[in-house]
């Protein structure tokens, strides 16, 4: 039985199939896909790309030249570790004393034995400051090493970080009245609240 005919009838009607004029092509065989109309652009598109043996790179945006302060890192990396959950890790960089060392950042934490530091500073903070380091422009190395002294009484007071408790903290009336009452300052806030 031939394809197309119908079963009953012998010289029935047989199906046919026009095919849609397609676009100039070298190829002459049959093929399930019509010749592309419109011109290939990009690497394709005729344009010259190289210059004798060399390849010309397209032309990018201008990258920053200058890096951005040592307190803008500090402040940057300290909220984007507060915001993802790691306060005792922003509050004890906080403390630290940054060094931009050529292409790496290196903070010298003191008061702090290693194996603290390493609890505090976990993978999930590193990875944190790594990825605000690169947003910021700032070499995306960076180590972080127990520093010698004290850690409370070297360390400057830092201005609280924006949406901390700590911040929330200072910001209380009654704390600043005991700061003017009793010429004191606060050296650490613990969040007691339920959560």
């Amino acid at each position: 039985m031939e394809s197309g005919a119908q079963a009953g009838s012998p010289g029935g009607p047989v199906a046919t199939m026009e095919r849609a004029p397609a676009a100039v092509s070298t190829f002459q065989g049959a093929t399930p896909f019509s010749a592309a109309t419109a011109q290939a652009t990009g690497f394709a598109s005729g344009e010259t790309l190289t210059e004798g043996a060399l390849a010309v790179a397209p032309l990018a945006a201008a990258a920053p030249t200058s890096l951005p302060s040592i307190e803008a890192i500090r402040h940057a990396v300290g909220c984007a570790l507060v915001d993802g959950g790691h306060v005792s890790a922003a509050q004890l960089l906080g403390a630290g004393e940054w060094k931009l060392d050529g292409g790496s950042l290196r903070i010298e934490v003191a008061g702090m034995g290693k194996k603290m530091l390493a609890l505090t500073i976990n993978a999930a903070a590193e990875k944190i400051i790594r990825q605000e380091l690169q947003r910021l422009g700032a070499p995306s190395r960076f180590l972080v090493v127990p520093g010698e002294g004290a850690a409370q009484a070297a360390a400057p007071m830092t201005a609280p970080l924006a949406g901390s408790i700590q911040e929330a903290a200072l910001a209380n009336p009654l704390v600043q009245r005991a700061k003017e009452i009793f010429k004191a300052e606060v050296r650490s806030v613990v969040d007691l609240r339920q959560k």
